[in-house]
């Protein structure tokens, strides 16, 4: 029997989009929760683990002894080449390379800048009275961002990554899980209307939510995704 996966996460955070991977692939893993807001990724401990100072960690499994992989997009596309017969990561070079658009997109822009922006603007600014105008000017993004994915989910494809011929139809990707869970930092932490706002992301999301690797995911979380203050 393989040795299982160690995965440091935080629940709803970004860490939930290689959890669902290990899920979909059915690898063997434990989980290592790391309490974000108690500033348990400042500790020594936990940087000794990952001098960053973020989640995602991935250690154990096939990883070689005392190495760990950090960075979402990375972990999932080590993840999926334990099992490249599940279809989690594209083959056909056309359908990678927009998978990995995707990646950059959601992990980078979204993630890393925009939304940062919002929910950290201690990291652009160390003034307090800058943060009103970051916040308003996250929202800007944050718009334009939402207007992008209805876009690309326009089209009619079924899944984030589109077809690109008839032997690579569009599929299940983690770029799926990061459009899930980045659906609900905005819906908890904006309320927007995003029935009304997005609905082809929406359509998305309440496919996605059907899935059984998901279920799991959220609740080994003990993620409610639609919370009832929300």
């Amino acid at each position: 029997m393989s040795a299982a996966f160690t995965l440091y996460y935080t629940p709803g955070a970004c860490s939930f989009v290689t959890h669902a991977v290990l899920n979909q692939l059915g690898l063997a893993h434990t989980l290592a929760p790391v309490a974000l807001a108690d500033g348990q990724q400042r500790t020594p401990e936990y940087l000794a683990l990952n001098p960053k100072g973020r989640v995602p960690v991935l250690a154990g499994g096939s990883l070689p002894a005392g190495e760990v992989l950090t960075e979402a997009p990375a972990i999932c596309r080590y993840l999926c080449a334990q099992k490249p017969d599940a279809g989690l990561w594209p083959t056909h070079p056309l359908a990678e390379a927009r998978l990995m658009e995707w990646l950059n997109y959601l992990s980078g822009h979204f993630h890393a800048f925009a939304w940062a922006l919002f929910a950290r603007p201690a990291r652009f600014s160390a003034d307090e009275s800058h943060y009103e105008a970051l916040g308003k000017q996250a929202r800007v993004h944050l718009e334009d961002i939402i207007a992008l994915i209805e876009d690309r989910l326009g089209d009619g494809r079924a899944f984030a990554v589109p077809a690109v011929g008839p032997d690579s139809p569009s599929q299940l990707t983690p770029a799926d899980f990061y459009l899930l869970i980045q659906y609900r930092w905005i819906f908890v932490r904006l309320a927007w209307p995003l029935r009304e706002k997005a609905p082809r992301w929406t359509a998305l999301v309440d496919k996605l939510l059907t899935l059984p690797a998901v279920q799991a995911t959220l609740a080994a979380e003990k993620l409610d995704y639609w919370p009832k203050a929300a």
